[in-house]
């Protein structure tokens, strides 16, 4: 399985490759917040959220830089996509497409076949699991924000300006997912305490 470090600079180097323009800057950004649901698959068949990218002379033909669909819905632009994602928690399948060969082989060793591989790895939805899952995504988020003060510290000028939004938007993530766990963890020693309450019900 790929780090979340190895993700973080996946998505970096993908950004050098895709227009630069604000709504491509939004779809890296959530992203790099999300990098525990982010794959890079050779095929997209089969994934609710399916992402293909396209850089260099590739994103000319046949369908342009970017394309995704969810649960087979196209979704035309990278705006509305960050915002049908916000609102699940389902894997991101990324089919990329490069036409330079050093950073089509670097991307090689983090391929997965499709959502299927993907699928047969994730666990159970419980609630204990979520909010197993929202500290990962916590601890995720702080490496973001860590890996991006180093990098800034050391003066990586040509991502300078990527690197400070995406400082922002961990920031924002970390904040939003705080929120997440609180409501969790409530939800968690609500549905304890009934447990508690019915066990002595029953005695």
């Amino acid at each position: 399985m790929t780090d979340l470090r190895t993700k973080f600079e996946a998505v970096l180097r993908l950004g050098r490759h895709l227009p630069q323009n604000p709504d491509m800057a939004f779809l890296l950004g959530f992203l790099s917040g999300n990098l525990n649901r982010l794959h890079f698959v050779r095929s997209l068949e089969g994934a609710p959220v399916a992402i293909a990218v396209a850089g260099g002379r590739r994103y000319l033909w046949p369908g342009g830089a970017f394309s995704a669909t969810v649960h087979s819905v196209p979704v035309p632009l990278p705006g509305p996509l960050v915002g049908a994602l916000a609102e699940n928690d389902e894997p991101i399948c990324v089919r990329v497409s490069l036409d330079d060969p050093v950073d089509a082989a670097w991307f090689e060793p983090l391929l997965v076949d499709s959502y299927e591989t993907v699928r047969t790895g994730l666990k159970s939805d419980s609630l204990s699991d979520r909010v197993r899952g929202v500290r990962r995504r916590i601890d995720q988020a702080l490496d973001v924000y860590r890996e991006c003060r180093r990098l800034l510290d050391e003066g990586k000028g040509e991502d300078e300006a990527r690197l400070k939004f995406f400082l922002g938007v961990a920031e924002t993530e970390i904040e939003g997912l705080g929120h997440q766990l609180s409501d969790l963890n409530g939800r968690l020693r609500e549905r304890d305490g009934r447990s508690v309450d019915e066990g002595r019900e029953a005695d």
